[in-house]
C-alpha cells in the first residue's frame, strides 16, 4: 500500500508533537554527519526569540504558535508618506535566523502567502546576499554567489502551503532537502563567508506574509 506523502508528513508532524508534550529532545538525524548538539528549538509558543532572530521588518509576532511577518504599511503610497523616502519601504517581510554555527543541521517549516511566484521571490539566502535558494513552481533553484546553481524540480513546493526545509550545512558541502526531497551539493562557493545567518523575503505585494512553526537547529561536532 502507497501512503500519500501528504498523510506522511502528517504523521510526522503529530509524532513531533507527542514528542515535544513529553519534553523529549528531538532525535539527531543527518545525510553528512553523525553527531550534533541540539542548541536551539521552537515552536513558537512563547514570545520571539530575538538572540536568534532579526527582524529587518517592523511587523513580526508570535501568535497561536505561529511566527508571522506582514507588510509593514498598507501600499507603497503610505510608506512613502510615512517614511519619507522612496526605498526600503518595508512592504516585504524580511527576517534574519542568526548565530549559525560553522557547521549545523537545520529543520523548519515555512509558509509564503502569495498568489504566484515571482522572479527571485520568495528565497532565502545562506549568508547574507551569498547563496541564495529561490522557490519556484517548479521547485526551488539553489544559486551560490559564484554564478553555480543546483535545482530540484520535484519538491511539490506550494504557496500558502507549509514548506518542509532541511539544510546541512559545511564549508564546501551542503545538504538541501524541500519537502522530503534532497541533494548534497559539493562545491567551494558553498560558504557563509563569515556571515552566519539565513535571510527570508518574500513578495512585495499582498499577499504577502512569511510564516514559521517550528525550526530545530543542531551544532555538529
Amino acid at each position: 500500500m502507497i501512503i500519500p506523502q501528504k498523510s506522511i508528513l502528517l504523521l510526522l508532524s503529530v509524532a513531533s508533537l507527542f514528542q515535544n508534550l513529553r519534553g523529549e529532545t528531538p532525535a539527531f538525524e543527518s545525510h553528512l554527519f553523525k553527531k550534533g548538539t541540539l542548541i536551539y528549538s521552537d515552536d513558537f509558543s512563547m514570545k520571539l526569540d530575538r538572540e536568534r532572530w532579526q527582524t529587518r521588518t517592523k511587523s513580526w509576532e508570535v501568535k497561536n504558535g505561529v511566527l508571522v511577518g506582514k507588510p509593514d504599511y498598507a501600499n507603497a503610497q503610505e510608506a512613502i508618506e510615512t517614511l519619507k523616502r522612496d526605498h526600503h519601504l518595508g512592504l516585504s517581510p524580511v527576517i534574519r535566523l542568526d548565530k549559525l554555527p560553522e557547521k549545523f543541521v537545520l529543520h523548519m517549516r515555512v509558509k509564503f502567502d502569495g498568489t504566484a511566484f515571482a522572479t527571485g521571490r520568495p528565497k532565502f539566502d545562506i549568508g547574507h546576499h551569498i547563496n541564495t535558494v529561490v522557490f519556484t513552481e517548479e521547485g526551488y533553484v539553489l544559486k551560490l554567489h559564484g554564478g553555480q546553481e543546483f535545482s530540484r524540480q520535484d519538491s511539490s513546493v506550494r504557496l500558502n502551503e507549509w514548506i518542509d526545509v532541511v539544510l546541512e550545512f559545511e564549508e564546501g558541502r551542503l545538504w538541501i532537502s524541500v519537502n522530503g526531497k534532497g541533494q548534497v551539493v559539493r562545491h567551494e562557493q558553498v560558504s557563509m563567508m563569515g556571515r552566519s545567518e539565513l535571510t527570508f523575503k518574500t513578495f512585495a505585494a499582498a499577499p504577502n506574509r512569511i510564516m514559521f512553526d517550528s525550526v530545530r537547529l543542531w551544532r555538529v561536532e
